[in-house]
C-alpha cells in the first residue's frame, strides 16, 4: 500500500511545494493540469503554462501525511495563500505497467480494419485484424495520431511496396501496412523495449518474416516508397534529413504526432520538394506528403 497527498495550488508555488514534499521523503511527485488551460502533451519540450496545478506526492504507507499537509499549508499561508484544496488517499500497489490496458478494447478504423487486443476475440473475424499487445511501447490505435494514420492506410493499396515506420512503438502502423498489402516493412525505434514489443506483435499477426524491427543504427541504407513517422513535431523536424534520405523519389511521407498549431512549422521544414495534404482529428493533424524529387 501507498499513500498520496494531492494539493491544488497556484503555478508559482509548484517548485516550492514539490521541494517540501521531497523533504518529507516522497517517493514520486507528479503534476497535472487542475484548470482549463491550454492543452499540453507531456513529451513536448517546454513547460506547461497551467494556472492551477494539482501536485501529488506518493509516500510509503507508514508515513503519516496529516503533519505533512499541516506543514505545507502553514508555509503557503506565509505567502498569503488561504487553505488550498487537498486530499489524502490510499493507493494499492498494482502492476502499473499494464493496469491502463484494461480500457483497451477492439476498435474499428476505416473499412474492414480493426485493432484488437491480444486478450480479446476479434469482433469481425473476416476483417483485417491487427492483434496487438503494446507491452511498454506506445501505439494502441486509440490516440488520434495513430487513428489518423490507420484510417489513411485502410484506404490505400500498398501492394508490392516496402515501408519504413520510424518511431514504430508497438509496430501497429507497420503491421497495418503489411495487412494492407505491403511486401515488407522496417520498423525503427530508439527504445529496445519497443523493438521487442514490435517483434512479438509481428509474430502474433503472422508477419514476422516480412517485418524487420530494429534500433536506428541497425536500419539498412535503402529508400522506401512509403515513410511513416508518428512521433512528435519537434522530433520530426530534427529527423528531416534522415527521413528524406530514406524516402524514394515520388514516394509518400506520412507525418503525425503533430498538433494543428505546429503543422505549418513542420510543412516549412519539409517544403523543399514535398507537397502536403493535411487531415485533422481533434487538435491533432496528419500530413501526407508526396515527393517531387
Amino acid at each position: 500500500m501507498w499513500t498520496q497527498l494531492t494539493m491544488v495550488i497556484d503555478r508559482s508555488e509548484v517548485e516550492r511545494v514539490s521541494a517540501m514534499l521531497e523533504s518529507f521523503l516522497a517517493q514520486a511527485i507528479t503534476t497535472e493540469n487542475a484548470g482549463d488551460d491550454e492543452f499540453y502533451e507531456v513529451a513536448f519540450p517546454g513547460t506547461p503554462d497551467w494556472q492551477k496545478v494539482a501536485v501529488t506526492g506518493l509516500f510509503d504507507a507508514a508515513v503519516d501525511l496529516e503533519p505533512v499537509l499541516e506543514f505545507v499549508q502553514s508555509q503557503l499561508a506565509v505567502n498569503g495563500h488561504g487553505e488550498v484544496p487537498a486530499s489524502i488517499s490510499r493507493l494499492a500497489d498494482q502492476d502499473w505497467e499494464r493496469v491502463w490496458l484494461q480500457s483497451f478494447k477492439p476498435i474499428q478504423v476505416g473499412d474492414k480494419l480493426w485493432v484488437c487486443p491480444s486478450w480479446c476475440e476479434p469482433v469481425d473475424p473476416s476483417a483485417r485484424n491487427i492483434i496487438l499487445d503494446p507491452g511498454l511501447a506506445f501505439g494502441t490505435g486509440t490516440h488520434a495520431t495513430t487513428h489518423l494514420c490507420l484510417n489513411w492506410l485502410a484506404q490505400q493499396n500498398l501492394s508490392g511496396q516496402s515501408v519504413l515506420d520510424y518511431g514504430s512503438g508497438s509496430g501497429i502502423l507497420a503491421i497495418a501496412c503489411l495487412l494492407t498489402g505491403a511486401d515488407c516493412a522496417d520498423a525503427v525505434d530508439i527504445d529496445p523495449q519497443a523493438v521487442q514489443a514490435c517483434k512479438e506483435n509481428a509474430r502474433r499477426n503472422g508477419v514476422e518474416n516480412r517485418l524487420h524491427s530494429c534500433l536506428p543504427e541497425q536500419l539498412p541504407e535503402r529508400q522506401y516508397p512509403l515513410v511513416i513517422a508518428n512521433i512528435l513535431a519537434e522530433v520530426i523536424i530534427e529527423l528531416r534529413d534522415t527521413l528524406l534520405l530514406h524516402l524514394a523519389s515520388g514516394g509518400t511521407l506520412l507525418l503525425t504526432g503533430i498538433l494543428d498549431s505546429q503543422a505549418d512549422r513542420v510543412i516549412q521544414a519539409y517544403s523543399d520538394g514535398i507537397g502536403f495534404q493535411r487531415f485533422q482529428q481533434e487538435q491533432w493533424c496528419l500530413l501526407v506528403g508526396t515527393s517531387s524529387r
